[in-house]
C-alpha cells in the first residue's frame, strides 16, 4: 500500500486512508506479498548469519554447505513465509488497518463499533469483524517468533563469531610468527650442527645447510598462511557484523508498530513513518 501510495487500500477506508480505491482482494493481494517478503527478509538475516559461522567457526568447506546446510538456509525462509501468508489468507486474517497496510489479523475500523461481527454497515462492502474467526493465535506466536527468534539468532551467531575470531587474535599475539616457523624452534640445534660441521666433512655441511634452508621456507610459509587465515576470519566476520545491522536498522521500526498494535495501542505517526522509509531498504543497504 505505502509503495502504491495507498491505491490498493480498500475504499471502505477512504474517510482515514488518504487515496484508498481498492478492495478487499486488492488489500488481501498487497497483504500476501508483504508477509511473504517481511518473512522471508527476516529469516534470510538469521541465513546469512548461520552461512558464515559455519564457515569461520566450524571450517565448513563450500561443498559440505553447499550440500548440506545451504538448502535449510534458502528452504527455510521460503517455507515459513509462504505457510504464513498462505494460512492468514486462507483464514481471512490479511486486513487493511488505519495505517492503511493489509496485514492486521482482523477488520475492526471505526466504523465498525456498535455493529457484530459479520454485519455490514450500510454503504461499506466489507463485514464487520472480519477475520477475528481465523489464525488470530497463529498469527502472533509467528509474528513473535521473527520478531524475537530473529535477533536472537543473530546476536547469537555474532558473539560466536566474534568469540571465535578474538581466540585466534590472543593465541596469535600470545606465539606470534615463530610460533608456527619450526626453523624458530631449531634456532639451537642448527646452530650446534653448524658448529659440529666443523669436524665434520663438507658434504655433512652442506646437507645441514640444504635442511635449515628448507626450514626456514617453510616456516615463512606456514605464518603467512596463518596470517592470511586470520585476515580472512576476521574480514567475514565483519561482514556478518554489517548484515547484522542492516537487518536492526531496516526492521527495528516495523517490530515496533507490530508490537504497538498487538498491544492495542495507537501507533504515532512519526514511527510509521519510520518504517515505511526503512522497511524497503534492507537491498539498499546490503
Amino acid at each position: 500500500s505505502f509503495a502504491h501510495f495507498n491505491i490498493i487500500a480498500p475504499s471502505d477506508m477512504s474517510y482515514a486512508v488518504w487515496n484508498a480505491r481498492g478492495s478487499q482482494a486488492t488489500c488481501s493481494a498487497q497483504g500476501f506479498v508483504a508477509i511473504v517478503g517481511t518473512c522471508s527478509g527476516l529469516l534470510y538475516s538469521c541465513s546469512v548469519n548461520l552461512y558464515y559461522l559455519a564457515i569461520v567457526k566450524y571450517n565448513k568447506s563450500d561443498r559440505y554447505i553447499r550440500t548440506k546446510i545451504e538448502p535449510f538456509l534458502h528452504g527455510v525462509p521460503i517455507v515459513f513465509a509462504l505457510i504464513y501468508s498462505i494460512t492468514l489468507l486462507v483464514n481471512q486474517n490479511l486486513n487493511t488497518s488505519m495505517a492503511g497496510s493489509c496485514n492486521f489479523p482482523v477488520y475492526d475500523p471505526p466504523h465498525c463499533i456498535g455493529y457484530e461481527d459479520g454485519q455490514v454497515r450500510e454503504g461499506f462492502k466489507i463485514p464487520c469483524g472480519r477475520g477475528r474467526d481465523g489464525a488470530i493465535t497463529f498469527y502472533w506466536v509467528c509474528f513473535f517468533i521473527l520478531t524475537f527468534g530473529t535477533p536472537i539468532v543473530i546476536g547469537t551467531s555474532l558473539a560466536m563469531l566474534h568469540r571465535d575470531v578474538s581466540k585466534q587474535e590472543k593465541r596469535m599475539a600470545r606465539y606470534g610468527g615463530g610460533a608456527f616457523n619450526p626453523s624458530a624452534t631449531q634456532h639451537t640445534t642448527d646452530s650446534a650442527a653448524a658448529a659440529d660441521g666443523n669436524r665434520h666433512s663438507g658434504l655433512s655441511s652442506s646437507i645441514s645447510s640444504v635442511i635449515s634452508s628448507v626450514r626456514r621456507t617453510f616456516g615463512r610459509r606456514s605464518s603467512s598462511n596463518s596470517n592470511q587465515e586470520h585476515s580472512n576470519s576476521r574480514g567475514v566476520m565483519h561482514r556478518a557484523l554489517a548484515y547484522s545491522i542492516v537487518y536492526f536498522l531496516t526492521w527495528t521500526w516495523s517490530i515496533i508498530t507490530g508490537i504497538l498494535a498487538w498491544a492495542e495501542v495507537p501507533v504515532p505517526l512519526a514511527i510509521i513513518y519510520l518504517s515505511m522509509i526503512f522497511s524497503p531498504l534492507q537491498g539498499l543497504f546490503t
